[in-house]
C-alpha cells in the first residue's frame, strides 16, 4: 500500500478526530503497517476503525476520476503542502487542488455574511482587489455574499484567490457561483479535503473554515451578525495564532453586531488597507490606482456621497442642482468607475 493511499483512507474515517489523524499520520510507514494489519495503533478505537476500513476500491475509483478532471492530490507529507496549514493541530491530511495557482506564501482571508449589504459587498471586493494587487492571495469559502465578492475582486489582481469548498471539488455550491467557481479554477486555485461527489453537508463548513484560517496570515470579517459562520473562522484564526480583524458597522444594525463584537473583544479595527498590510504584511505595499481627473461638478457630487450609500433625491437636495444635471454627473462618475448604482435609486462611492 502506498503512503498516499493510507493517508486518504485515514482522512475518510469519520470516527477519528482531525487532530488524532494528524498524530497518526506523522509516521507514514507505520500508518501503512496499521492499515495492512502488521502493527496496531495505540488507541484501541482508532485501531478498530482503521482495521475495519473498507473503502480502498472507492479511493482507487476517485483517484482515476480526479485525474480525468485535472485535479491534483496533495498530502500532508508532500513538500508542496502549505507550511502554514501543516502547522495547525487539526490540519487536513489530504487536499484536492484544481487550478494553476501554487499554494500561496502570502495569504489573507476575507469572510462575512452571505446576505450581505451592497456596501459590504463593494467593500469586500475593493479590499480583495487591493490586497491581490500587492501579490497577496485572498482566501475565502466561495459562498454567496462577502465570500463571492472577495474572490471576484481578488481575481483582478496578481495575487489571485483560493476558494475552499465544503464539498467535493466537482460540486459548485452554491450553484449560482458557477461562473466564479470556473474562473477561480482557471486563474486561481480551488481546494477541498472532501472526496469527489461529497455533498455540502452543514457539518462540513466549520471544518472548511479551519482550512481558510490555517492558510492565512490573518482573517478579516467584513460584515457579520452574531450568528454568522464567519465568526467560527475568526475564532479558529485566534486559536491558530493568526491576526483577527473586522470592519466596524452601524451600532444598532444586527448585520454588523458580530463584527463589532469582535472589535470589542480585541480584534483589529480596519479602516483602510494599510491596517491589514502593517499588521500582517509589513514588507508589502499595495499598488494604488492612478488618480482620476474629475471636473468641478464630478468632484462636488463625489464628495457629497461620503462613505455610505445615498439616495439620488438626497443628492439632488443637498447639491441644489437640477435633477437632469445630477443624473448626468452620476453617469459620468459610473463610467469612470468612481461610483456604483444600487437598486432603489441609491449610489455608493467605489474608491
Amino acid at each position: 500500500m502506498e503512503e498516499a493511499t493510507a493517508l486518504i483512507a485515514l482522512s475518510r474515517i469519520v470516527t477519528i478526530s482531525n487532530a488524532a489523524k494528524k498524530v497518526l499520520a506523522e509516521d507514514g510507514q507505520r500508518l501503512v503497517a496499521i492499515f495492512e494489519g502488521r502493527e496496531k495503533a495505540q488507541d484501541r478505537l482508532a485501531d478498530e476503525a482503521i482495521s475495519s476500513f473498507k473503502g480502498f476500491e472507492a479511493i482507487e475509483s476517485d483517484l482515476a476520476a480526479l485525474s480525468r478532471m485535472g485535479v491534483d492530490l496533495v498530502t500532508i507529507k508532500d513538500s508542496t503542502y502549505p507550511p502554514a496549514l501543516a502547522a495547525i493541530p487539526d490540519a487536513p491530511l489530504v487536499l484536492y487542488k484544481k487550478g494553476p495557482l501554487p499554494f500561496p506564501r502570502d495569504a489573507f482571508a476575507i469572510v462575512g455574511a452571505r446576505k450581505a449589504s451592497f456596501e459590504g459587498i463593494l467593500l469586500a471586493e475593493r479590499i480583495a482587489e487591493t490586497l491581490s494587487s500587492a501579490g497577496i492571495t485572498v482566501v475565502s469559502g466561495l459562498a454567496r455574499g462577502i465570500d463571492g465578492a472577495a474572490h471576484k475582486g481578488a481575481l483582478r489582481g496578481k495575487g489571485k484567490t483560493a476558494g475552499v469548498l465544503g464539498c467535493g471539488i466537482d460540486i459548485c455550491y452554491p450553484a449560482e457561483n458557477r461562473r466564479l467557481f470556473d474562473d477561480i479554477g482557471l486563474e486561481g486555485v480551488v481546494l477541498t479535503e472532501y472526496r469527489p461527489g461529497e455533498p455540502p453537508y452543514p457539518s462540513h463548513f466549520p471544518e472548511r473554515n479551519r482550512i481558510i484560517a490555517g492558510l492565512s496570515a490573518g482573517v478579516l470579517v467584513v460584515e457579520a451578525s452574531r450568528k454568522s459562520g464567519s465568526l467560527i473562522t475568526a475564532r479558529l484564526a485566534l486559536d491558530y495564532g493568526r491576526e483577527v480583524m473586522a470592519v466596524p458597522g452601524r451600532v444598532f444594525d444586527e448585520a454588523y453586531q458580530g463584527a463589532n463584537s469582535l472589535i470589542k473583544k480585541g480584534a483589529h479595527l480596519v479602516e483602510e488597507i494599510g491596517d491589514i498590510l502593517s499588521c500582517c504584511f509589513p514588507n508589502l505595499q499595495a499598488e494604488m490606482k492612478s488618480a482620476i481627473d474629475l471636473d468641478g461638478d464630478e468632484d462636488y457630487i463625489f464628495r457629497l456621497l461620503g462613505g455610505d450609500r445615498v439616495h439620488v433625491d438626497e443628492l439632488i437636495e443637498k447639491s441644489r442642482l437640477e435633477t437632469r444635471r445630477v443624473m448626468a454627473i452620476l453617469t459620468r462618475l459610473e463610467m469612470k468607475d468612481m461610483v456604483s448604482s444600487v437598486p432603489g435609486g441609491f449610489y455608493l462611492r467605489k474608491i
